[in-house]
C-alpha cells in the first residue's frame, strides 16, 4: 500500500483559515528567493571586470551562462533532496553555497578560472538549493485551488532579487568607492544574514495535516487544477507525453522571451530610428538606464499576475493567453522603431515570461503532485535551462549575420507557434494506482442544515385552505 501523506487525511471545513505558520513560510519564500538575486546583476559586476587586464572579453559572459546552466542541471537533484529530507536543510545549504559563493568570488576576482567556479558553480548550485524548495512546501499548507497564486507569489520574489542588489552594488562601487572584491565580501555577507532565517522557518506542515477550503458552491464540481493530484515519483512522471510537453513548451517559449528580455539595450539601439545620434536620441537616452530595472518589476508583476490569473482562468488557458499576447508583440516588435513602442514591446515579453515561471510549476503540481514535486518539477525546468542558450543564440546569430533583429522575431514567433500546438494537445495524466504514491483528501462537503416544514395553515368557515 503506498504510504500516506500529509495531504492524504479527512477533509477541513470550509471556511477554516489556513494557520500562521503557512504565512510564514509563504513569507520565508518570497523573501529568501529575493536574497539571492546575484546572478541577476551579472551587467554592474561585468562592467568592473571588464577593466582587469586578466579578463578577455570571451570570458566575461561565462560566469553568468555557467551559473544559469547549473541552476538548471541541478534543480533536479535540489528537488530530489526537498522531497526526501524536506525543505528546511536543502534551503540552508543553498543560502551557504549561495552567500559563501559571492564571498569567495570576491577573493578570486584576479582569476577567471577560479571565478567560473566559485560563481558560476557554488552560486549557481546553490541557486539550484533555495529554488527548489519555497513552492512545494508553501503549497503543502493552501487549498489546491491556490496553487497559481503561491508559485506566482514565490517567484515573484526570485525575479525582484535583482531590484535591491543592483541598486547596492552600484551604491558600494560608485557611491561609496568601494572594490569589487569587497562589495562582492559585503553582498555576500547580506544574502546570509537574509536567507539564513528565512531557510530555518521553511517547513513542511505536520503529518496528517490537510490545508483549509476556500468557500465555494456545493453544487459545482471542482476541476483538476483546484483539487490535490495523486501523486507520482520521477520515474512514472518521465513516461508520460506531458512531462516532455511541458519541458518542450518551457524551452520553446521562453527562448521567445529570452531573447528579447535578454538584449534589451540592444535592440533599442539597434532598432531606433538614427541611433543615439538621431532625432530620437534624446528619448532613448532617457529610457536606457531606466529598461532593466523597469524590465525586473515588469517580470516580476508577470509571475505573479500569471500565477494567480491561471488559478481563475485555469492553467491551459492562461498559456494560450500568453502565447498569443506574445506572439502579437513580437509581430509588431519588427516594425516598432521609436524607442517608447520599442520599450513597451520588451516590457511585454518580460512580463510573458514571467507568466511562464509561475503557471509551469502550477501545471505540474496538476499533473504530477506534491510528494515527488522537487524532482518533477526539476526535470521539467531543463526546458528553462535550454531556453538560456537557445533564445540569446538566436539573437545574436541574426544580429552578427543581418546587423537586425527581425529575423530574430521570425524565429520567435516560429518556436511560439510549435509551443502552442503542444499546449492545445496537453491533457490531465491519469495513473494505475500501483505507480500512485499517495491519495488526495476527498473533496469537502457542506452539512446540510436541515429545514424546517412550514406548518399547516388552519381552516376555517368560508375560506379555502388552497
Amino acid at each position: 500500500m503506498a504510504k500516506t501523506s500529509s495531504i492524504d487525511s479527512q477533509p477541513a471545513p470550509q471556511n477554516a483559515r489556513v494557520p500562521r505558520r503557512g504565512y510564514v513560510v509563504l513569507l520565508a519564500g518570497l523573501l529568501s528567493n529575493f536574497s539571492v538575486g546575484i546572478i541577476y546583476t551579472w551587467s554592474n559586476i561585468r562592467d568592473v571586470l571588464e577593466a582587469y587586464p586578466e579578463w578577455g572579453v570571451a570570458q566575461l559572459t561565462v560566469p553568468f551562462s555557467i551559473g544559469g546552466l547549473t541552476l538548471a542541471l541541478l534543480l533536479i537533484v535540489a528537488g530530489s533532496l526537498q522531497d526526501r529530507f524536506g525543505p528546511r536543510p536543502v534551503m540552508v545549504a543553498g543560502i551557504l553555497m549561495v552567500g559563501g559563493g559571492t564571498i569567495l568570488s570576491g577573493l578570486v576576482t584576479r582569476t577567471p578560472g577560479l571565478f567560473f567556479i566559485t560563481f558560476g558553480v557554488i552560486v549557481g548550485a546553490g541557486l539550484a538549493f533555495v529554488y527548489a524548495c519555497p513552492r512545494p512546501a508553501a503549497m503543502k499548507w493552501f487549498d489546491p485551488s491556490r496553487k497559481g497564486m503561491i508559485n506566482g507569489l514565490v517567484v515573484t520574489g526570485f525575479g525582484l532579487g535583482a531590484l535591491w542588489m543592483g541598486p547596492v552594488q552600484i551604491w558600494l562601487l560608485h557611491g561609496v568607492g568601494l572594490s569589487l572584491e569587497a562589495t562582492l565580501a559585503i553582498l555576500g555577507t547580506l544574502i546570509l544574514l537574509i536567507g539564513l532565517p528565512c531557510a530555518a522557518l521553511m517547513v513542511d506542515p505536520p503529518s496528517g495535516y490537510v490545508p483549509p477550503a476556500p468557500p465555494r458552491e456545493d453544487d459545482v464540481p471542482l476541476s483538476d487544477g483546484k483539487r490535490h493530484a495523486p501523486s507520482v515519483a520521477l520515474k512514472t512522471a518521465i513516461r508520460t507525453p506531458q512531462a516532455w510537453m511541458l519541458l518542450g513548451i518551457y524551452a520553446l517559449f521562453c527562448s521567445a522571451g529570452a531573447m528579447v528580455i535578454g538584449s534589451i539595450g540592444s535592440i533599442m539601439s539597434t532598432q531606433t530610428a538614427g541611433g543615439l545620434d538621431g532625432a530620437l536620441g534624446t528619448r532613448l537616452a532617457f529610457l536606457l538606464p531606466m529598461a532593466v530595472p523597469v524590465l525586473a518589476l515588469t517580470n516580476a508583476m508577470g509571475r505573479s499576475g500569471g500565477g494567480i490569473g491561471s488559478d481563475y482562468l485555469g492553467r491551459k488557458r492562461t498559456f494560450v493567453v500568453m502565447h498569443v499576447v506574445l506572439l502579437l508583440n513580437l509581430f509588431l516588435l519588427q516594425f516598432w522603431t521609436t524607442p517608447g513602442l520599442i520599450f513597451a514591446g520588451v516590457l511585454i515579453a518580460g512580463a510573458c515570461y514571467g507568466a511562464a515561471l509561475a503557471v509551469t510549476p502550477s501545471i505540474v503540481a496538476d499533473y504530477f503532485g506534491l510528494k515527488a514535486y522537487g524532482a518533477n518539477y526539476g526535470f521539467v525546468f531543463f526546458g528553462w535551462g535550454i531556453s538560456l542558450l537557445l533564445g540569446p543564440q538566436i539573437g545574436s546569430s541574426v544580429l552578427a549575420a543581418t546587423g537586425s533583429y527581425i529575423g530574430a522575431y521570425q524565429a520567435a514567433i516560429g518556436l511560439l507557434a510549435i509551443s502552442m500546438l503542444l499546449v492545445f494537445l496537453l491533457r490531465q495524466p491519469h495513473f494505475a494506482s500501483a505507480v500512485v504514491l499517495d491519495r488526495p483528501a476527498p473533496e469537502p462537503t457542506a452539512i446540510p442544515v436541515p429545514v424546517p416544514a412550514p406548518a399547516p395553515a388552519l381552516a376555517t368557515a368560508g375560506h379555502s385552505t388552497a
